[in-house]
């Protein structure tokens, strides 16, 4: 009988301290996660908070159809893979043009290929100053622009 009540009291210790073991490392891994995305969405706003719009992409590649790129200050829009922003797309040239944020805080689009860029149907030849709403074609890739307000 006495051997029972001990092996009951070492069991009961064991079980006491598995609990509060397993606790501690529920808790650690919480903490763990909770640092995890608050490092992930400190990196989003940051990256949101340097972002000067969007381009929602109308028609061109079915892979990024109906998609909202996220424009930075300075912006390379073409097919190939060292482009900023990258269209798997044969009417664009590798390096087709550019997107970025004027020193006064004007966007502008200016064409780096030969490729066809127009703004509202218009063919620019060099540069054209962005405004939101504005519909601007890349080759056969439709785009509409989105810029935020600075300030």
């Amino acid at each position: 009988m006495k051997c029972l009540e001990t092996i009951y009291e070492a069991a009961s210790i064991a079980m006491r301290y598995w609990f509060v073991a397993a606790g501690v490392i529920v808790l650690i891994g919480v903490i763990i996660i909770s640092l995890r995305e608050y490092r992930e969405k400190s990196y989003v706003l940051s990256l949101a908070k340097s972002s000067i719009g969007y381009l929602s992409v109308i028609s061109g590649p079915t892979d990024v159809m109906g998609e909202n790129i996220q424009l930075m200050q300075k912006n390379s829009i073409g097919r190939s893979r060292r482009c900023d922003i990258m269209f798997d797309e044969r009417s664009l040239d590798k390096t087709h043009a550019s997107i970025y944020r004027a020193l006064s805080g004007a966007v502008y689009l200016s064409r780096s290929g030969k490729g066809e860029v127009t703004v509202n149907g218009r063919a620019i030849e060099s540069r054209v100053r962005l405004h939101s709403k504005d519909t601007v074609c890349f080759g056969n890739v439709v785009t509409k622009v989105h810029l935020k307000e600075e300030g």
